[in-house]
């Protein structure tokens, strides 16, 4: 997905929430500001919004040498999701169908996004991953997704938040033996890198690193051995956005779990409801 007009006051707000992130004197401020938005003015518009992303940080890391601005972040979404999964393991264990439990909390937790919304807060996420098992959901596609990753012998599980990887575990471990996940090569937002694999409750499934800080996936940027990892899997699982706009035109089997959280994208998935959850196939014969 390209960028397009509609994106650029997400794209100004995200400089400003950044900026005051990273920085607080005002003259650095203003300096990081000033080149983010060159940034933005000299980016090519066939570009990605994860595209748009990854070269405003590169500027903002540059200027404030801040090399993971959302550390902080990403450690308290961890914990806080932790907790909650806690929480929920009655809920969990009531369940009928383990696997549509699973697929419900990994699509759930990507409320988790310092990304796309300036204003998230994490007390804010208790109440939306709460919703898991009540929002509509596509039955026919989680089915088709089931069996799709029954049929698999191999598995590339793209990551996206910090948070939100606790919840993948769920659905991650029904299928281990075959799953090789993907992550961020470095810190960009609160998107998941090595580092956090560990506090996740993920360290011990094999993973491949895109290489890159694009937060989704960018057949440019990202490191031969991810692309061939991505290309050799039978079946290429993604959550959150990103990766849905930096991937929703690759052409192997792959299937997008994500919460709709932006009205671009809602628009572009036919006027789905806002926040609603989205499996969304591509390639699957």
């Amino acid at each position: 997905m390209n960028i397009t007009i509609d994106c650029i006051p997400c794209i100004l707000n995200h400089i400003v929430h950044s900026v005051k992130t990273t920085v607080t004197d005002p003259k650095i401020q203003e300096r990081c500001t000033r080149d983010m938005l060159a940034a933005v003015a000299a980016l090519d518009w066939t570009n990605t919004p994860p595209d748009f992303a990854r070269e405003l940080h590169r500027v903002l890391r540059g200027i404030s040498g801040n090399k993971d601005i959302y550390e902080d972040e990403k450690d308290r979404s961890t914990e806080l999701a932790h907790e909650l999964l806690e929480q929920l393991q009655p809920d969990i264990a009531a369940q009928p169908d383990p696997f549509a439990a699973a697929v419900r909390l990994a699509i759930a937790g990507n409320i988790i996004d310092y990304g796309v919304d300036a204003h998230f807060d994490l007390q804010s996420a208790r109440v939306r991953v709460r919703e898991a098992f009540t929002l509509p959901i596509d039955e026919q596609a989680m089915a088709l997704l089931k069996s799709r990753m029954d049929q698999a012998k191999s598995i590339l599980y793209v990551l996206d938040n910090c948070g939100e990887a606790v919840f993948d575990r769920l659905l991650v471990d029904l299928y281990r033996d075959k799953i090789t996940l993907g992550v961020r090569g470095y810190p960009i937002l609160n998107d998941v890198t090595p580092r956090e694999l560990a506090p996740s409750g993920l360290g011990g499934v094999p993973y491949v690193s895109t290489g890159d800080s694009t937060p989704g996936v960018s057949s440019r940027h990202s490191s031969d051995e991810f692309m061939a990892t991505m290309r050799a899997a039978d079946l290429v699982i993604t959550k959150g956005q990103g990766n849905f706009e930096t991937l929703n035109e690759y052409d192997r089997p792959i299937f997008f779990l994500f919460r709709a959280k932006c009205a671009i994208i809602v628009k572009f998935l036919g006027n789905v409801p806002m926040g609603s959850m989205q499996v969304v196939a591509a390639n699957i014969n």
